[in-house]
């Protein structure tokens, strides 16, 4: 076995020592070694190298500490030079950091991981880069929600109702993640068709509490939700609901969780809320973490549809129906308590957005 070192190198390198202290030749030796532990384990030349050693008086079995070649740009002034570049610019690759300084990708590597201790993670994605304004009014906003529902109860929440408005395509494809499969190597992927912009979808606006779904509502095609259509419409038809749930009250008395969508904000909305006695929760701008629409119900209802393809409204709508009804009960309260604990998360963050950076202190 030219080139290659035996497993038990040590030990035979002792076996020649002893031997060779009792006065044995090396060709001696070398037929013993080729006996006891197998021919190509140790070359004739090596072993009379061996021999030589331990009779001039060498003592070790090991090799000795080779030093190696000097890596001599790897220099605290190459370090420093990464370092001042990534500080500009974060987002440079090894093959860029190594055409701008001239020195090598394993010389690049090695710099970034063993002396600037530095490993690449991706950016993630923001719904908005806020300004200082809107993160105090976030911090203050979430405070101020806190202070009327400091802990989840059940007796607290059962005059809270949420809702918003959410595009839902006839074909969601599944997330990429999802259509992994287990196969044998050089197998023919799996192929999906990638939805177009072209497909059909519906505008649907959902108001649910901690007990479920309250209405689901398809707007009709070639529309959207103005003031007056959330007013004449929705809101109408939210009433005539609580009507029927609570004959002697109705909407009196009733808190809504809606985000800052001009048709939410528009005064005929307003007016018709404030005489029908329901007061409206602080939501801050661009904040669907807070959300439960955004980030309990939608993504769940999608995350079902997903992959399942319809061919009219009425069936799109029958799955929705279907598929809300079939939530448990303790998850729409679940989604509350979530809600919650984001608003904490939102104030210990002093404002920032908190998805993504795990627990903040």
């Amino acid at each position: 076995m030219v080139g290659k070192r035996a497993e038990n190198v040590i030990e035979i390198r002792a076996y020649i020592k002893g031997r060779s202290l009792l006065g044995l030749k090396p060709v001696d030796i070398h037929r013993e070694v080729c006996d006891i532990y197998g021919k190509g384990q140790m070359s004739y030349m090596t072993i009379c190298r061996w021999v030589a050693r331990f009779k001039s008086g060498h003592q070790q079995l090991k090799d000795a500490a080779h030093t190696g070649r000097p890596a001599t740009s790897t220099t605290k002034h190459n370090i420093e030079r990464i370092r001042q570049i990534l500080e500009k610019d974060a987002r440079y690759t090894v093959r860029q950091l190594a055409k701008m300084t001239g020195l090598s990708l394993a010389r690049i590597h090695c710099i970034l991981k063993k002396h600037l201790k530095l490993g690449k993670i991706n950016a993630r994605w923001i719904p908005h880069l806020l300004t200082d304004d809107q993160k105090r009014s976030r911090v203050d906003k979430a405070k101020s929600l806190l202070k009327k529902y400091p802990k989840y109860s059940k007796k607290a929440f059962d005059n809270l109702v949420t809702g918003d408005e959410t595009w839902v395509y006839f074909f969601e494809p599944k997330r990429k993640c999802s259509n992994r499969i287990w196969a044998i190597k050089n197998a023919r992927r799996p192929s999906i068709a990638k939805r177009i912009r072209t497909v059909r979808k519906v505008l649907y606006v959902i108001f649910f509490d901690n007990k479920g779904p309250i209405i689901q509502i398809p707007v009709p095609k070639g529309k959207t939700v103005t003031a007056k259509y959330y007013r004449d419409v929705v809101l109408r038809k939210f009433k005539k609901v609580y009507k029927r749930r609570r004959p002697q009250t109705g909407l009196k008395y009733l808190r809504l969780l809606h985000d800052n969508a001009p048709a939410h904000k528009a005064r005929i909305v307003t007016e018709f809320l404030k005489a029908e006695k329901v007061t409206v929760l602080p939501h801050p701008a661009y904040s669907p973490d807070l959300a439960p629409c955004d980030f309990f119900l939608f993504p769940k209802l999608k995350f079902h549809l997903s992959g399942k393809k319809y061919k009219s409204r009425n069936a799109l709508g029958s799955a929705i129906y279907q598929y809300l009804m079939s939530i448990p009960i303790q998850e729409y309260e679940h989604c509350f308590q979530k809600w919650i604990d984001r608003l904490k998360r939102c104030i210990n963050a002093e404002g920032e957005y908190f998805e993504g950076q795990g627990k903040v202190k």
